[in-house]
């Protein structure tokens, strides 16, 4: 299979759409209700008003949207050499884990905050420089604003930034003041916005019991789901072992690339704390997960079918 999604590209296609159709067919059957949010969340508390009485349509917009998450995110990997040029495999990995619990197989906060870490992504790439422009540094932090609009807690991906600062070496004034103002930017709009509309108060509350409702919520699960929670987390922690390990010191592109996609981790840790989700959320690692697993599982090895066993791992744990 790993041979094939090197070199055919109606098997990549077939594979994604075999995946999708397997991971959603529950959803629309028995649909699954969009989660009433109770945080600071006012871009998801938007699709919350237009999808929560339709579930099926909120299904389907949301594997509209992991589809295009994952195919802009396997397009801003090839770019950025990140990815092989002519393989889907990111897409298909990022679709199988967002789509590894069936409670979120419609529109979730952290849906639609992975678009904007993807759109953060794309700016904080290196193309071959070893600099980042005081734009595409206000624009990676702008995304990480707007995602804290969409779910307060992803404020914490600054975390993962402030590392980024020492990879690209922005150790001016400058650069930090325009990281804040494009931090900063989408939500003195919103509270502007707030209050014009008189519930300035009300949205300062919420973002309060975001910081201080420290709470991690334990699910009773399934004996089979917790031995696939578990595959998932062991795989990985190799895949992304592999690729801060196996990097050529000669290319600086490639260190400074794996060292930004790497770094949500950190960002995904705290969000867990910060939450009231349970403690192996998938949909926080899927971005990197989905560029960590495509190398490891590409991986120069003596024995080819080790490859295809990890692959098939992950594709069975994520139907189960």
């Amino acid at each position: 299979m790993l041979r094939l999604f090197k070199q055919s590209a109606p098997v990549q296609i077939a594979a994604i759409i075999i995946a999708a159709a397997l991971l959603w067919v529950k959803a629309f059957i028995e649909p699954v209700p969009m989660a009433p949010e109770h945080h600071f969340a006012p871009i998801y508390s938007l699709f919350y008003s237009w999808l929560s009485m339709s579930p099926r349509l909120a299904s389907a917009v949301a594997l509209v949207f992991v589809v295009a998450e994952g195919l802009w995110l396997n397009i801003i990997l090839v770019d950025h050499k990140a990815a092989r040029a002519n393989s889907l495999m990111p897409t298909l990995l990022y679709l199988l884990t967002m789509g590894w619990n069936a409670a979120e197989l419609t529109i979730t906060p952290i849906l639609l905050v992975n678009i904007m870490v993807i759109a953060a992504f794309s700016q904080l790439l290196s193309g071959g420089a070893t600099s980042l422009s005081a734009s595409r540094n206000f624009n990676a932090t702008f995304c990480i604003g707007l995602a804290a609009l969409c779910y307060m807690p992803a404020l914490s991906y600054i975390l993962p930034f402030l590392f980024v600062f020492i990879i690209y070496k922005l150790y001016r004034w400058r650069d930090v003041v325009v990281s804040l103002l494009g931090l900063v930017a989408p939500s003195i709009v919103f509270l502007t916005y707030a209050f014009i509309k008189d519930r300035l108060q009300y949205d300062l509350i919420l973002i309060s019991h975001d910081f201080l409702d420290v709470n991690i919520m334990w699910n009773r699960t399934p004996v089979v789901e917790t031995i696939c929670a578990a595959v998932f987390v062991v795989i990985f922690v190799l895949a992304l072992l592999y690729t801060l390990t196996n990097m050529n010191e000669k290319m600086i592109q490639q260190r400074i690339n794996n060292g930004v996609l790497s770094l949500p981790i950190l960002a995904a840790i705290v969000i867990m704390l910060m939450s009231r989700i349970t403690p192996l959320n998938t949909q926080l690692l899927a971005p990197t997960f989905a560029f960590t697993a495509s190398h490891y599982l590409y991986a120069d090895r003596k024995k080819a079918w080790i490859g295809e066993a990890i692959f098939w791992t992950i594709v069975v744990a994520s139907i189960i």
